[in-house]
């Protein structure tokens, strides 16, 4: 039997993992140098009444060969365009560190655009939109420093990590992806009225844990901090228990 997290390519820009009992649909943001099928592992593990709607990128996966973005209102401006169908139901926002960010303009663009509201909204292993950064990966590195930094944070396999010619695709992807999100540049605006939930990793040692939590002030309409099992790249393989955590908030059980 073919998993439940199989994503459909709907367009360039969208991959779903279809659902025919859904109530809800989490759209997914992937973090720096990630790909839609980052979430694979999270749309196996929630509930049939959540579909994972998950965006896929430029230069990655299947659109390897399509240059990565490199100016971020713009790929806002696209992605919006790109996810409106999507918004007509209820729909709720799941971003993972840059993802969340990402996510984060997403929702106010959508509602310019579109009067769309998520009914929630996730961010994970990510600061506020408000709050300085302080990862390292932000900062200009050597390739090597660059490797080791991700490799550390969990966030390149070791069979990855040890074969060169793998590493030297993804490099350039990795660079070009940490320089987009050095240009973000916060800009004040009401918070969304939408219940704002944050996850962080037990054993995240990237995002700081107050730096999660004052995501509380982009919202009006509620807020819940999670600590969860893992590291900060924990979507990668999400845990069942984490999984169960998420959807009890998405749909409402609390």
């Amino acid at each position: 039997m073919a998993s439940r997290g199989v994503f459909d390519t709907e367009s360039l820009w969208v991959r779903r993992a279809p659902r025919r009992n859904r109530s809800l649909r989490l759209i997914c943001l992937p973090y720096g140098g990630g790909g839609a099928s980052v979430y694979h592992s999270l749309a196996d593990r929630l509930p049939e009444e959540i579909e994972v709607v998950a965006l896929q990128l430029p230069g990655r996966e299947d659109r390897w060969l399509e240059p990565p973005p490199t100016n971020l209102g713009n790929l806002v401006h696209v992605a919006a365009i790109a996810l409106a169908p999507y918004c007509a139901s209820p729909f709720a926002f799941y971003g993972h560190c840059a993802g969340a960010l990402f996510a984060f303009e997403l929702a106010y663009e959508i509602n310019a655009r579109h009067g769309h509201w998520p009914v929630h909204f996730v961010a994970a292993a990510q600061h506020a939109p408000h709050v300085p950064p302080t990862s390292p990966l932000l900062r200009p590195l050597r390739d090597d420093e660059l490797l080791a930094i991700v490799k550390d944070c969990g966030g390149l396999p070791d069979a990855v990590a040890e074969n060169s010619e793998l590493t030297e695709f993804l490099l350039p992807l990795l660079r070009s992806d940490f320089a987009l999100w050095r240009q973000y540049a916060y800009r004040p605006r009401k918070p969304m009225p939408s219940p704002v939930t944050t996850l962080r990793g037990a054993e995240d040692d990237v995002a700081e844990d107050s730096s999660v939590q004052a995501w509380r002030e982009h919202t009006s309409a509620g807020y819940t901090h999670l600590q969860v099992e893992g590291g900060h790249y924990f979507v990668n393989d999400m845990p069942a228990y984490t999984a169960a955590l998420l959807s009890r908030q998405l749909l409402g059980g609390g």
